[in-house]
């Protein structure tokens, strides 16, 4: 049937329709209106339904005005082209028809209602239309702090949720969140790096076409300059917060840890570090915390936690007594205001021995006695310390270690010693794996790092030997130097002593004495 003569068949309805039932016309919208507005750009169906008969036919009023007669639509509808953005089709014998309206916007809000001829108009709907928010996001502001950033930005009008993403600058990959508020703070950032920050409009109709999200850059918080005036002109890494000398920032974790294990007591662990890269950065150390955990030595086996240490900011060193043999893991931690959340630890895995006793040394040979009468005259200080290095030459002979005969020196105050243990040359240990250390009276004995770190001794290797070097002859060094390479070798032992002043108020002299002190061969060197 023609247009024409549907329009004509509407027209005669309305002088034929004296009894007409309205209630026999029906109206639905697919997607549903119960949800709220349709979603722009979506497509959408309203059907007409009624009790087919004849000459009943079906058009659809948009408004007042037929599909067919609307300004805007008629020409699209009038084309049936199921393609097209509009398109009216209906099947009276059945007693159904659709209108079926694509990619739908607010121009097409409306009242849409549904007339049959023979019963005029029946069922309406009326159309609202969601779209996206109109503009961007305008006024994104970043507050960066040390690990974390706090984005603000104006309401967009329209707008029910806000996209918004970091990443690191140079980087691809966002980290994003949706919120419905105007604000959001991003945790876990990294200190004093470059980032980007994004934030976008949308509401259930999504993002509009062409409409970029609002952009900015920050950097997390770094130190300020140092107000070196207030720090006596100096910067320390564990200046303390109210000397207001830099600003702060987390520290970063000690470097160099080491784990020492004493000669022959297993169960007592010296750990020692540096915190060499703090003070490069003029980083802050309110605090250091040493800890130390045994595991379970088999499976199902509770771990056994040693209590930790609280040290000073400036601590380099740590001991331990532990409860027994075993595998424990030491964990050494900086602390400041800011390490809250920011791994600042270093951790070192330790297998703890069994404990061995030591060997028994060979008896010091006693000096003798020296008589102020035939003590040889002493030469000036000043002239002293011209005098050339004393070496102590350990000799020939031996075991894993070759240690020299017994001797006495008298080397000038100020003056330097040097110690040497040499691996035999049956041996196979390595000149590196000799260490030393030092026993000052009835003091408990330090290790070689102790040794180096006060400044007592520099140790050195070639091919051979290990060097102990005393930098400064004194009362400060005066005791008992042993050198080994673990349980299974020789020891050797030195010991430094002061003899008193002459009575003619000449200068103290040195006298250093070395005895063999064999520990448990447990193998075979030869």
């Amino acid at each position: 049937m023609t247009q024409v003569m549907h329009h004509v068949i509407l027209f005669l309805s309305a002088f034929s329709c004296v009894f007409c039932n309205t209630d026999d016309i029906g109206i639905s919208v697919t997607p549903s209106l119960d949800a709220g507005p349709i979603n722009w750009k979506q497509t959408i169906t309203i059907t007409c339904t009624w009790t087919p008969g004849k000459f009943k036919f079906a058009d659809i009023l948009v408004g007042a005005e037929s599909i067919f007669n609307h300004p805007v639509y008629a020409d699209i509808v009038n084309l049936e082209d199921p393609e097209a953005r509009l398109y009216f089709t209906q099947d009276p014998d059945v007693g159904t028809a659709e209108l079926i309206i694509k990619d739908i916007t607010k121009e097409d809000e409306s009242q849409y209602t549904c007339s049959v001829s023979r019963i005029g108009p029946g069922g309406s709907v009326t159309l609202e239309v969601l779209e996206p928010p109109t503009a961007g996001v305008t006024g994104l502001t970043a507050t960066p702090d040390f690990t974390s950033v706090h984005l603000t930005w104006e309401a967009v009008e329209g707008a029910t949720n806000y996209n918004v993403a970091w990443r690191a600058a140079g980087t691809e990959a966002w980290t994003d969140v949706d919120v419905a508020g105007t604000e959001h703070t991003f945790e876990g950032l990294n200190v004093a790096s470059d980032y980007e920050a994004k934030a976008t409009a949308s509401n259930p109709a999504g993002i509009r076409d062409g409409i970029e999200p609002a952009e900015t850059t920050f950097t997390t918080k770094d130190n300020q300059t140092c107000i070196v005036d207030l720090c006596s002109n100096k910067t320390y890494a564990y200046a303390t917060q109210h000397l207001n000398c830099c600003d702060s920032r987390p520290p970063h974790p000690v470097g160099g840890l080491n784990v020492h294990e004493a000669a022959y007591n297993a169960t007592t662990i010296t750990l020692s570090w540096e915190l060499q890269d703090n003070i490069d950065e003029n980083r802050i150390i309110t605090g250091i915390t040493a800890a130390a955990v045994k595991e379970g030595a088999a499976e199902g086996d509770p771990a056994v936690v040693i209590d930790p240490q609280e040290l000073g900011a400036d601590a380099t060193s740590v001991t331990f007594e532990l409860p027994g043999a075993g595998d424990y893991v030491f964990t050494i931690t900086t602390n400041n205001d800011f390490s809250a959340g920011v791994e600042t630890s270093m951790t070192e895995i330790h297998t703890v021995k069994e404990t061995t006793d030591p060997p028994t040394p060979e008896p010091t040979t006693p000096e003798p006695t020296k008589k102020p009468t035939t003590e040889p005259k002493k030469e000036p200080t000043t002239a002293a310390k011209e005098e050339p290095e004393v070496e102590i030459d350990i000799g020939d002979g031996g075991e894993t270690i070759v240690c020299g005969d017994t001797r006495a020196i008298q080397p000038l105050p100020n003056t330097q010693a040097i110690l040497k243990c040499t691996k035999h040359d049956d041996s196979a240990i390595n000149p590196a794996d000799i260490v030393w250390s030092f026993q000052a009276g009835d003091a408990d004995a330090v290790e070689q790092t102790q040794i180096i770190a006060s400044e007592i001794g520099e140790v050195a290797n070639d091919n051979k030997s290990s060097i102990l070097t005393i930098k400064n002859v004194d009362a400060n060094s005066v005791g008992t130097y042993s050198c080994s390479a673990g349980d299974n070798s020789t020891t050797c032992t030195y010991t430094v002593s002061v003899t008193t002043t002459d009575s003619t108020g000449g200068v103290a002299h040195f006298a250093l004495s070395g005895f063999l002190s064999l520990a448990i061969l447990l193998i075979a060197l030869f």
